[in-house]
Formats: C-alpha cells, sequence, structure tokens
C-alpha cells in the first residue's frame, strides 16, 4: 500500500509539474499572439501574411533615401538637401513647428506632392518627400499613361503580390525609407514629426508601429483599410491618425458596395477611438487635400498636435547669416 501511495504521489507531482508547464506555454502564446516582437518593431521584418521579398526591397537601399527626396521649408519653399540641413537649427520657432515627411501614392512622385506640400508649409511645417519608386530595380504599383490604365494595371499588381501595397514586404521597404528620413531629421532637431501620406503612402504610414514620441501622429490622405490590406495594418493606436477619404473614390471604394465607413479605420481604433479622427468628403477624384473641409480638418488636427503658434515670415532670422553654413556643405560635396 505504501508503494502505491508513493507512486500515486509521484504520478500527482508529475501532473503538477504538467499542468504547469501547459499553463506557461499557453500564456507564452497568448503573449504572443498579441504583441510579440514583430508587432513592437517599427518597421516590419517578415513573417507576414503574403509577405513576398524583391531586390529592390534591401534595407540598404534606404542608405540613398535623401538623394532620392525633396525638401521643403516654410518662408523658403522647395530647396536643396544643404540649405534644408543648414536653415533648419536657424530657424525661429514661430517659423518652423515640425517637419512633415510625406509619401508619394503608387505612380511615383507628382505633382500632388508638391501641392501636399504647399499646404503643409502654409501650416508652418517643413517638409521631406522620399520618392520609393526609384530604388534601384523597383518598380511602379500602378503604372501607366491614364488615371483608368494604372488603376487596371494596379489591379493586375496586386494579383501578381509583389510590387503593390498588399505585399507587407513592399511597405516594409517604404518603412525604411520613412525612419531613415525620420532618423537624419531626429540628429539634428528635436521638432516633432509627424508621418504622412496619399494613397499607398497612407498604406506606408499605416504599416509602422510607431513608438518614438519624437514621432507625434500619422495622417492618411484619401485611403482606407479593405480586407484584401488588412494583414498591412500594424499602426499603434496609442498615436494619433488623421484620415480624409472621399465618398465614390474608385481607388478607395472597393469591391462594390463598400461605404466610406466601411473603409474607415474606425473599427481598429475602436480601443481607443479619441486618437482618430475621420473626415469624409463628398467626390470621386482621388485627388488629396482638394476640398475645404478636408484642408480645415487637418489643419484643427495639426494645431492640436503641436501648439507652436505659426508667425509667417522670417520671425527675425537673417538668411545671409546662414550662407557660410550652405557653402561650406556645397564645398564639401563636390
Amino acid at each position: 500500500m505504501k508503494t502505491c501511495d508513493r507512486l500515486q504521489a509521484q504520478a500527482n507531482a508529475c501532473l503538477r509539474v504538467l499542468l504547469q508547464l501547459t499553463t506557461l506555454a499557453l500564456a507564452a502564446g497568448a503573449v504572443q499572439g498579441q504583441t510579440g516582437d514583430r508587432p513592437r518593431l517599427t518597421v516590419a521584418e517578415g513573417g507576414m501574411p503574403h509577405w513576398v521579398d524583391a531586390p529592390a526591397y534591401a534595407k540598404v537601399h534606404s542608405a540613398n533615401v535623401l538623394d532620392r527626396s525633396v525638401f521643403f521649408l516654410p518662408n523658403f519653399g522647395a530647396v536643396y538637401r544643404a540649405k534644408f540641413e543648414s536653415l533648419l537649427p536657424s530657424m525661429p520657432a514661430a517659423s518652423l513647428r515640425g517637419i512633415v515627411i510625406h509619401n508619394h501614392g503608387c505612380g511615383g512622385q507628382y505633382v500632388t506632392e508638391t501641392q501636399v506640400a504647399q499646404f503643409y508649409l502654409q501650416q508652418g511645417f517643413g517638409v521631406v518627400t522620399p520618392e520609393f519608386a526609384t530604388r534601384p530595380g523597383n518598380r511602379i504599383g500602378c503604372p501607366g499613361s491614364t488615371e483608368d490604365e494604372m488603376r487596371r494595371n494596379s489591379g493586375a499588381r496586386q494579383n501578381e503580390g509583389i510590387y503593390q501595397a498588399v505585399n507587407p514586404a513592399r511597405l516594409a521597404a517604404r518603412g525604411q525609407d520613412v525612419m531613415a528620413v525620420a532618423q537624419w531629421l531626429k540628429a539634428m532637431s528635436r521638432l516633432p514629426i509627424i508621418v504622412s501620406g496619399h494613397s499607398e503612402g497612407c498604406r506606408t504610414v499605416y504599416s509602422l508601429h510607431l513608438q518614438d514620441p519624437q514621432m507625434i501622429g500619422g495622417v492618411c490622405l484619401k485611403q482606407g483599410l479593405q480586407k484584401p490590406f488588412e494583414h498591412t495594418w500594424r499602426w499603434n493606436t496609442a498615436v494619433p491618425m488623421w484620415q480624409s477619404i472621399e465618398e465614390a473614390d474608385p481607388w478607395v471604394m472597393f469591391p462594390e458596395g463598400t461605404t466610406a465607413r466601411d473603409v474607415s479605420f474606425e473599427r481598429v481604433f475602436k480601443t481607443s477611438p479619441g486618437q482618430l479622427t475621420v473626415v469624409i468628403v463628398p467626390g470621386n477624384t482621388h485627388w488629396p487635400l482638394n476640398q475645404e473641409a478636408e484642408r480645415e480638418s487637418l489643419r484643427q488636427w495639426l494645431n492640436a498636435r503641436v501648439n507652436t503658434r505659426y508667425v509667417p515670415g522670417l520671425n527675425g532670422l537673417n538668411y545671409e547669416t546662414v550662407l557660410p553654413q550652405i557653402q561650406q556643405k556645397l564645398s564639401g560635396q563636390r
């Protein structure tokens, strides 16, 4: 009897150990499923559904992103890199409230990026617009010479699954460029940084999991979150986001019967609805910031993020005092 009792006690002890190990394993699995290591990365590095690598998406290509970027500063407009770098630390607070990294759509950089930059300039923000399309070996997400052709080819690229935003590897490569620009800015300034994007550039924004307090928000112009793209969402909903949608935008309202509310980010901000602003406007143009209701909503959102008042003008900056720095930088480039 004593032998049986001893064996029973040993069996019970083994069972308790097994239950403890099972509980720990389940807990670890739950944690991994909810957060894991990968979602905590600012830019994804693989392992997501529909991830397809391509040579153009290699991280090494982000090293030359500044050579593929256009720069804007309030009062000065479009500037070259040496001028931007020299003026950035010299501009009075009232003349420069923050910096926006704005990302183009699936077709590459067009006049829309300049028009969006002009809006941000008028609100007192500097702008950097990197062009992702010109990475070595890259391709356009929606090639074509007319809008209809571009939209058809966008669908074909989506089915192909490599050179279109349905591929998380493409958005991660764009995220690499964004973060390379952000690190360059952070080395020069403590001004707040906002990440902005139009269409595919919006998908670039929401593919980032921002955790840097200097990067204070995201702006998504004329794009939504459709079911075929839900696997690409990684935005940290503790960080404020602004989104605009046109009610009949053919680039956004799909499949047939989709409404603006269906593709808004509201469903992914359910636990933090106060961090999301959505503006829905009539129209079918896909053109960013082309309606006053959209512009006014974004003005208010920017003012809520950055309370420094913008005063147009030089505000005491004498441009000639900065010339020696610019000249020195240009001499060093030769």
